[in-house]
């Protein structure tokens, strides 16, 4: 057999056939990469004996007590700032750090070297701090999600104090959103009644504060104020917090004026009357709206108020239900009954309150106008209760209702003696109706908006037997009205409404080229400083007599009647303003 010669082998340079290897084979001559099982935690292991060996060491860190030696290498790869220090001076021997205690300092060294650290809440004070200091967002981060985890009603004050001591924003808003939260376990904690004045005043002043009724506010701040004589000269400062006009009367009487010190001290029995007058003057609340008389915790919902459930159904509904947006797809829960069933009805919400207005008490589609109605009727969803109104002047359906200074208006509309372009305004403080200038045609089914300015635009409608494309706009200063550009398209049972300073028209119908009804798709937009109409994504699904309401920065678009199917729909459909288009379309 001849020797092999290796350098005329090597010559040829021939690429090698790639092997046949067999499952669960190792590679024939290709090699493969191999990892040593938690390399790294054993190189910081050897790295921290060395730092502890005084081996290779070059940087000393003295705080004001105690000094440490480390590496350089090590030390600046988790902080910046020891990182922009050694940059400006690769040769520095020693590092003064007067303002870090040496448990601090212990604490980012261990962390640099191992990736851990004890903590406790006796500790973690001066380790957020130096992490703060030396600019160790890991390690920050480990303080924040540490005192996160050690929230309860014991340590959420002395945890909120530490992280605004240090700046530790989030973990501040997250004590503080504890207590208010959790505010009656709290008050059984011995920390209550350490709480300051000023402390237990911004408590009760918050709109968060989770409380299960405004008594319990008055107990827990005359519980405070029981525990140390020398409070009682605050008693009035800090009961003026509580919210008396959201107690209901009844409870004002049998749980509020018994306490002696509301009868006794002028100062409290004035909030006390302040609170029964409320109740005893209701045509005047609009006025007296304040903080005392909003809800706590309260949170804005959509509500759909009563209607026609379907198109075979004759029973008009009396349901208020109610939906939070930010659920997606949650289902409906009942709120309330309307006074009365209606259908065709306007609603407004002013001063906290829900106005129900005109439309028809009866299900009669061949003769709608016959049963228009006039009443008026206002919900207060701090006590669940409904209150009879001075009624419009004129009985209204197919009209628009829009809240604009402190007034209701109802615009134009029809009934049995036609169409009307009558408008009316209301004054909740004398509770009566009174007649303003006309529309200068009679227009129905329409719908209006209140603009930026106060003003009032009304769009569209069914005028001189047509869809109109028409836009007119009433001024509520000089009770007059004004023609606006006309929108692009005619419509009539659409819906409108202000939302970021513009008003959004959406669905409707028209007539079509065979003279049929037809759904109008297209969603135009009128900006008051602007140059007119535009327009947004259109509707995905067409409705007419739907509701349209704004909530945070969108639209939302309740039911409605589907010309293209003939039927009512459950359909929700969401508008973006900042997508300028229709994201969601989802029923329930």
């Amino acid at each position: 057999m001849a020797a092999l010669d290796i350098a005329q082998l090597n010559s040829l340079n021939l690429p090698l056939p790639p092997p046949v290897i067999a499952p669960g084979e190792r590679g024939l001559g290709l090699g493969s990469e191999l990892t040593r099982p938690l390399h790294g935690n054993a190189l910081l292991e050897e790295l921290s004996k060395m730092r502890q060996e005084k081996f290779l060491t070059d940087l000393e860190l003295a705080c004001k007590t105690k000094a440490f030696d480390v590496h350089k290498l090590v030390i600046s790869s988790i902080s910046q700032y020891f990182r922009e220090i050694l940059a400006k001076d690769p040769g520095m021997k020693r590092l003064e750090l007067p303002s870090l205690s040496p448990l601090g300092l212990a604490n980012v060294i261990t962390f640099a070297y191992l990736g851990r650290v004890h903590m406790s809440l006796y500790t973690i004070g001066c380790t957020a701090s130096a992490a703060a200091t030396l600019q160790i967002p890991q390690l920050l981060k480990m303080c924040m999600d540490f005192l996160l985890a050690e929230l309860n009603v014991q340590t959420c004050v002395y945890i909120w104090n530490i992280a605004a001591a240090y700046g530790l924003t989030s973990v501040s808003d997250a004590a503080r959103r504890f207590v208010l939260e959790n505010f009656v376990q709290f008050a059984d904690t011995p920390l209550f009644t350490q709480l300051t004045l000023e402390q237990i005043s911004a408590f009760l002043q918050d709109d968060a504060l989770l409380l299960p009724s405004e008594v319990t506010a008055f107990q827990l701040a005359m519980r405070w104020l029981d525990f140390d004589s020398s409070r009682q000269a605050h008693a009035a400062e800090l009961l003026s917090h509580v919210r008396f006009e959201t107690i209901p009367a009844s409870e004002l009487v049998s749980q509020i004026q018994p306490v002696p010190r509301m009868m006794m001290d002028p100062h409290c029995h004035r909030l006390l009357v302040d609170a029964m007058n409320y109740h005893l003057l209701p045509f005047q609340q609009n006025s007296l709206q304040s903080r005392r008389t909003q809800v706590r915790a309260g949170q804005q919902a959509l509500l759909s108020v009563g209607g026609r459930p379907s198109l075979t159904e004759r029973a008009l509904s009396r349901e208020v239900l109610w939906r939070d947006p930010r659920e997606g797809t949650a289902t409906w829960r009942h709120l309330t009954q309307l006074p009365a069933k209606s259908f065709n009805q306007c609603v407004a919400v002013m001063d906290g309150f829900l106005y129900v207005a005109g439309g028809e008490d009866q299900n009669d589609a061949r003769n709608q106008a016959k049963h228009a109605v006039s009443t008026l009727s206002r919900y207060d969803p701090r006590f669940n209760t409904w209150l009879h109104l001075a009624s419009m002047r004129q009985r209204r359906t197919h009209f628009s209702l829009a809240a604009s200074g402190g007034r209701l208006y109802a615009i134009g509309g029809r009934n049995v003696e036609g169409l009307l372009a009558t408008t009316e305004s209301y004054l909740p403080s004398s509770n009566a109706w009174q007649m303003r200038a006309p529309m200068e045609v009679p227009r129905c089914c329409h719908s209006s908006a209140t603009l930026p300015s106060g003003d009032l635009l009304v769009t569209g409608g069914y005028i001189n037997c047509a869809y109109s494309r028409s836009v007119a706009c009433y001024n509520v200063d000089s009770d007059s009205w004004s023609e606006k550009a006309p929108m692009e398209t005619p419509r009539g049972w659409h819906c409108s409404a202000a939302l970021g300073g513009k008003v959004y028209v959406v669905g409707g119908s028209q007539l079509g080229p065979g003279g049929e009804r037809v759904d109008v798709l297209s969603v135009e937009v009128f900006s008051p400083e602007g140059s007119g109409w535009s327009r947004a994504a259109p509707l995905l699904l067409g409705v007419s007599t739907a509701g349209l309401s704004p909530l945070a920065d969108k639209l939302y678009l309740l039911g409605g009647w589907n010309e293209a199917e003939k039927r009512y729909k459950a359909a929700v459909q969401k508008l973006s303003i900042n997508k300028r288009l229709y994201s969601d379309l989802f029923y329930g």
